[in-house]
């Protein structure tokens, strides 16, 4: 793994993050399941640091390109991915496989400029992605002839910053390309609610991000419009009852490698399904 924004208390920092070899032979195996990589297919890993995925891509394929803006071992070619020219890679070779851990960057900023240059050329593209790759917000990043095959946690403390064992909350997606567009998820509208501002007189508010992501209350006063969605409920004839039950929702604060965030797709969905 290259270069990566570091989360929490050390946000401010560039730290070097490498991938333990049980951890690459656990993803490099997933691949194989889902992508067929004959020998004669060109294999990239654009961002490879140390070299840990190496060996096992080299296992794949008899074509093998291993980039880095900072090599660290004598196989990567020194390269800035995102300048990389593929207009002769594609012309040699018919399918080219994006494999690897690319740097995250602060809000995944590195990482969705890797993978929108890697969609412009590859047939395949399996990354170790922050989790919060698994809302839908971000895989519309991945053009719609871009299809998901598999999405699956990395196990805890997978990585390595200066040989001591590191956590960063990730999964491993993989994505194939095809002839055709995959399905739409439609967007979700509020059933008996709508969101205001919050001098609009809300019913209560919803706090959206931080350790206590989910909170509703209705002390709206206090509340920074930053943090917290502001919500009126149409049936007003069930207020007292619609709050009580939405207080018993359970969010999902596994999605994100940062501060914990409720996108308001999220909200929509388990407000939907009470209200």
């Amino acid at each position: 793994m290259n270069d990566k924004q570091s989360v929490g208390l050390k946000r401010n920092t560039i730290d070097k993050y490498y991938t333990k070899s049980e951890i690459v032979n656990l993803c490099l195996s997933e691949i194989k399941k889902y992508i067929d990589i004959s020998s004669n297919d060109l294999i990239i890993e654009p961002s490879a640091g140390n070299g840990s995925f190496i060996q096992a891509i080299n296992e794949l394929s008899n074509y093998c390109l291993f980039y880095d803006i900072e090599p660290e071992n004598i196989k990567i070619i020194k390269q800035d991915y995102l300048k990389l020219d593929y207009k002769e890679l594609v012309y040699l070779f018919s399918k080219i496989h994006i494999i690897g851990n690319p740097p995250f960057g602060r809000q995944s900023s590195l990482a969705i400029k890797f993978i929108k240059k890697s969609c412009e050329f590859c047939s395949s593209l399996s990354f170790i992605l922050p989790k919060s790759f698994k809302k839908d917000s971000l895989k519309k990043i991945f053009p719609l002839n871009f299809h998901l095959l598999l999405e699956i946690d990395i196990p805890k403390h997978s990585f390595l910053v200066e040989n001591v064992e590191y956590d960063v909350p990730c999964i491993l997606q993989i994505w194939e390309k095809r002839d055709y567009s995959r399905e739409i998820i439609e967007k979700l509208q509020p059933n008996s609610f709508i969101f205001v501002k919050k001098t609009e007189n809300p019913h209560i508010s919803f706090r959206r991000v931080g350790y206590t992501a989910g909170t509703i209350d209705t002390n709206i006063e206090d509340k920074s419009i930053q943090s917290h969605y502001f919500i009126k409920f149409t049936n007003t004839g069930n207020i007292d009852k619609n709050i009580k039950n939405l207080q018993n929702i359970q969010f999902n604060h596994n999605n994100t490698v940062g501060p914990r965030s409720i996108s308001k797709q999220e909200l929509i969905k388990e407000f939907n399904m009470i209200l």
